[in-house]
């Protein structure tokens, strides 16, 4: 810290020597003029989008950590970003969409470079995406099924990557708290001005903060461009990780007050995920006419990952192919100038595997095969119970027309349609029961379902400038999300959950630097799919009827002077059931079960109000400083709202950092003040409340060196 104070008087030293010079250099904001694709799937800037569009630039995120994603995602309007277990995990929820994950991200469409790696039925993974390459993320809020496809209800988030068009050199070390290390190096070449390839290779570790909550991630692969003429190119990445990251669990009352690093006290205390993972995806780019480009995308993801959750262990892996061909046109409609954007995608998603059950565990009896399992004694697999197979299949078919009306009014209109089948089959010889708290047979030894979900989606949207630097914008929208495979699997009578989006909003930027972003949005909500407890205490899934769902979100910041920025967010949000009864059991010996309307009642965990505050610093010296703080309103635990928790306020981190041409040093410390605070309390139907702590304090350094 000493050194950083030196280094600060230094750089003002220098500043009053220079003084009636030009003002100092600053990094650039996050301004909206910025051009995007991720919207539109064209080229536009940010004003010109009829939707909340944030965008998080290689300035910030250099400045970040990235062991996770979820990093970078702190802080937006409208979006709760935290991680349950630390490591790559990210818990990501968009205006309310994405509550319901029990592990990874639903409901949320998440591309690599503009390529999905969102699974057909709906699931998304962190696993394989290496968070040192990350240059530039674009989350697009609000449902947009018409130019994604299903699965797309709360959102799109584009992870961008470094450019393999770009000589890059660099090699990167971090340490910090709990003995979390980071080592990163990316080497380019340029062959001939038209060959590009990029190396790549990153290490992330750390014992983490809790008992059982270990993470380690190696992964290493490439980047291919090569330009074929003027008007042709393609680009080939490829990826391969190991990353291997045990779960912690969650705490009681009394445990999160006493030690927030203990062990949980569920029965599974062993669980985590264990992956290895190969990514190849191939882009292309064809000028065919000066009027008319084609795009196509062909990807493959190969999984084999060993992952043990509550009552099994499951050891399989997945084959994942997909494709998606635009076609982007430029003409002339009603005498304006308009942009087509057509095209069609394909994605198979082909899982096997098999189930096992833990070998190592206590029982209330002494004996494995009687009473309830009270804990599990190590992740080592069993018996094997159950064989699964399960093939899903998504393709649609979209069109979106961009009407440039005179000087001040931009119209979309788009349609979509899609189609997700599910065939999904399994042999059970035993199946862990809730309700005796063991392993028993199954009434029904093998499941064959097969369903098929179609689905239309339109949309239309509309842009008006206001005066230079200052646009209105509204649009309505659909989103579509199908059930999970494993959903499907405890309740095949499921519906896809189907959203209706209104929203307006203004967006303003000034050549200052100057920023704001404001939405409102009204969304409804059919068929929500829900976890609830069936009889017998089982976890099972049902659509909720109707959801209401409303919103402010607003994101404001302004240069200040001599380099410094201040800016924040706020989010308002009321999201109510406004159709649901849901199954409630009295718990063992019994359990019965009664039906409970909740209609009216507030959606858990998500605070009525959420906002951000930060300030940056940089100098022309090289120093730089941020500080940031993020309050979480107070929000009820279940679905009764029979209590609530009181959030916290003002969490917040500090970083320190100087650069200049070749070398990057940053130094940050998370959670400043050392809050004693949960990031999720959650209440099932049996009375039962838990606590998923948050981090304490921890510090991170980093080194970059560009050569």
């Amino acid at each position: 810290m000493r050194n950083f104070v030196i280094i600060f008087l230094w750089c003002m030293t220098l500043s009053a020597a220079s003084a009636g010079a030009d003002e100092p250099a600053t990094p650039p904001a996050q301004t909206l003029d910025e051009v995007v694709v991720t919207a539109t799937r064209t080229e536009r800037q940010i004003e010109e989008v009829p939707a909340a569009v944030t965008v998080v630039t290689r300035e910030e995120l250099k400045n970040e950590r990235m062991i996770g994603i979820k990093e970078a995602l702190t802080g937006i309007a409208g979006v709760q970003s935290e991680s349950k277990n630390g490591g790559y995990d990210a818990r990501l929820i968009i205006r309310g969409a994405g509550l319901k994950a029990r592990y990874g991200v639903r409901e949320i469409m998440v591309l690599l470079d503009g390529v999905p790696i969102t699974d057909p039925d709906g699931m998304s993974r962190f696993d394989f995406v290496d968070t040192q390459l990350v240059e530039r993320i674009d989350v697009l809020k609000g449902p947009n099924s018409t130019l994604y496809g299903a699965n797309a209800a709360g959102g799109v988030v584009n992870i961008l990557t470094v450019n393999p068009y770009e000589e890059i050199r660099s090699a990167r070390v971090g340490y910090g708290s709990d003995n979390t290390y980071l080592g990163n190096a990316i080497y380019s070449k340029n062959f001939n001005d038209s060959s590009y390839l990029t190396l790549f290779g990153t290490r992330k570790s750390s014992d983490g903060w809790r008992q059982w909550n270990e993470f380690d991630s190696t992964q290493a692969g490439l980047k291919f461009g090569q330009q074929l003429d003027a008007k042709t190119s393609f680009d080939v990445n490829f990826t391969y990780t190991d990353a291997n990251l045990q779960l912690p669990g969650t705490l009681t009352k009394a445990q999160f007050d006493e030690d927030i690093t203990q062990l949980t006290s569920e029965p599974f205390r062993h669980t985590g995920r264990y992956s290895d993972i190969y990514y190849l995806a191939l882009q292309g780019s064809r000028e065919i006419t000066p009027d008319l480009a084609y795009k196509p995308i062909v990807y493959y993801q190969n999984w084999q990952h060993i992952h043990p959750v509550p009552g099994v262990i499951n050891d399989g892996g997945a084959q994942v192919y997909g494709t998606d061909q635009q076609l982007t046109y430029k003409h002339r409609a009603l005498g304006q100038a308009a942009t087509l954007v057509t095209g069609a995608t394909l994605q198979i998603d082909d899982a096997q595997g098999d189930k096992y059950a833990y070998r190592d565990y206590t029982t209330t009896t002494g004996i494995p095969t009687t009473g309830r399992i009270t804990a599990t004694l190590s992740d080592t697999k069993g018996a094997k119970i159950e064989t699964d197979s399960d093939v899903t299949t998504k393709w649609g078919v979209y069109a979106q027309e961009s009407l440039a009306l005179g000087d001040d009014w931009l119209v979309d209109t788009g349609v979509r349609f899609d189609q997700v089948i599910f065939d999904l089959t399994a042999d059970i010889a035993q199946e862990y029961s809730y309700s005796t708290g063991n392993y028993i047979v199954p009434a029904d030894p093998r499941v064959d379902i097969t369903k098929t979900y179609n689905y239309v989606s339109p949309r239309i949207g509309v842009v008006y400038k206001l005066m230079d630097g200052l646009n209105l914008y509204g649009n309505v929208s659909t989103g579509f999300q199908t059930p999970q495979s494993s959903e499907l699997s405890d309740n095949p009578e499921l519906d896809p959950a189907v959203t209706i989006n209104y929203e307006t909003g203004v967006k303003g930027n000034s050549a200052a630097g100057d920023s704001i972003d404001l939405a409102l949005f009204y969304m409804l909500v059919s068929d929500e799919i829900i976890q609830t407890i069936a009889p017998g205490g089982v976890s099972t899934y049902s659509n909720a009827g109707k959801t209401d769902k409303k919103g402010v979100e607003l994101s404001a910041q302004t240069r200040s002077f001599m380099g410094l920025r201040l800016g924040g967010t706020y989010t308002w949000s009321d999201f109510t059931f406004d159709d649901f009864t849901e199954p409630v059991n009295s718990g063992p010996p019994t359990f019965t079960t009664i039906n409970v309307s909740r209609d009216g009642n507030q959606l858990p965990y998500i605070p009525e109000h959420q906002y951000s505050l930060f300030a940056y610093y940089k100098h022309d010296c090289g120093f730089k400083a941020r500080i940031d703080t993020n309050t979480w309103g107070a929000y009820y635990i279940d679905n009764a709202n029979s209590a609530r928790y009181g959030g916290y306020s003002f969490l917040t981190n500090l970083m320190l950092g100087w650069e200049n041409e070749q070398w990057d040093f940053v130094f940050d410390i998370a959670n400043l003040f050392d809050k004693h605070y949960a990031m999720e309390v959650a209440k099932d139907t049996s009375g039962r409340v838990t606590y998923r702590p948050g981090a304490p304090i921890s510090t991170f350094a980093k080194l970059t060196y560009k050569f």
